[in-house]
C-alpha cells in the first residue's frame, strides 16, 4: 500500500485551492496528475509533501496518517519545475544535498551521487558547475538530486514545463524508462496530454480542486465521466 489521500481541502483566503481531494497510488506505480493551470495540482503536491498544512482531509502512506508529519520525516523527493538549483555550487554538491541532510557520510555520499548521476546519463558531471549546464543537463541534474535519497515517494511537478518542445519530447521518454527501471512510486504533474499518457501507468486528471477521473488516458477517451472529461482528453 503506497499513498491515499482523503477528503484534502486547501484554501487561501477566499479561494479553495483544494475542495475535497481523493486520491491513491500504488507502490511502484507513476500516476500522472493531468489538467488545467489552476487546477490545484501543485497545490495538492505541496500538502503531500508537508509544504502546506491542509485545511482538512488526511495524507496517508502505507495506511499510516502522516498528515502532521513534518516535511524532512516523510522520506519524499518533490523536483519544481524551476528545479531549484544552487546555481554556484557543483553537479555534485547539489546531488548530494539531501544525502547531507540525511546525514549520510561523506564516502557514501560520493559513490550514491555518482550513482544517480549515472541513472540520468550524466557520468563524470560532478565536478562541473551549474552555471555551465544547458537546461536539459540541469533537468537531468534536478532529477539526480530527488532520485539520490532514495524516496519512497518521488513528486514531479512540471518537471519538463521549462524546456522547449523538441527537448522535452526526448526527455520525457528518458523519465519514464528512468522511473521505471527504479520501481519508483510516483506523482507526476503535467498539462501536457502526451507526457501524461507516455510516463504514467495511470491518469488522474483534476479540475477545480478535484479529481475528475481516474484511468488510463484511453479509458478516459473512451468512457469519460462527464462531458468536461470528454472534452478534455480529446
Amino acid at each position: 500500500m503506497g499513498l491515499a489521500v482523503h477528503g484534502l481541502v486547501k484554501r487561501f483566503g477566499a479561494k479553495t485551492a483544494l475542495a475535497g481531494v481523493d486520491l491513491e497510488v500504488n507502490d511502484g506505480e507513476v500516476l500522472a496528475v493531468l489538467g488545467p493551470s489552476g487546477c490545484g495540482k501543485s497545490t495538492m503536491l505541496r500538502v503531500i509533501a508537508g509544504l502546506e498544512s491542509p485545511d482538512a482531509g488526511t495524507v496517508q502512506w502505507g495506511g499510516v496518517d502522516i498528515t502532521s508529519l513534518p516535511t524532512h520525516e516523510r522520506g519524499f523527493g518533490l523536483m519544481f519545475q524551476g528545479y531549484a538549483l544552487f546555481p554556484h555550487r557543483t553537479v555534485g554538491e547539489n546531488v548530494g544535498f539531501g544525502l547531507k541532510m540525511q546525514g549520510v557520510e561523506r564516502h557514501e555520499v560520493e559513490v550514491r551521487v555518482a550513482d544517480a548521476l549515472s541513472w540520468v546519463g550524466l557520468d563524470g558531471f560532478a565536478r562541473r558547475h551549474i552555471e555551465g549546464l544547458s537546461g536539459g543537463e540541469q533537468q537531468r541534474v534536478a532529477l539526480a538530486r530527488t532520485l539520490a535519497p532514495e524516496p519512497r515517494l518521488v513528486m514531479l511537478d512540471e518537471p519538463l514545463g521549462a524546456l522547449d518542445r523538441r527537448l522535452r519530447d526526448r526527455l520525457v521518454d528518458e523519465v519514464a524508462e528512468l522511473l521505471r527501471a527504479r520501481n519508483a512510486t510516483a506523482l507526476y504533474v503535467t498539462h501536457d496530454h502526451d507526457e501524461a499518457d507516455t510516463v504514467s501507468d495511470r491518469v488522474a486528471l483534476m479540475r477545480s480542486g478535484v479529481i475528475a477521473q481516474v484511468g488510463t488516458l484511453a479509458e478516459l477517451r473512451s468512457a469519460p465521466a462527464d462531458d468536461w472529461v470528454a472534452d478534455f482528453v480529446r
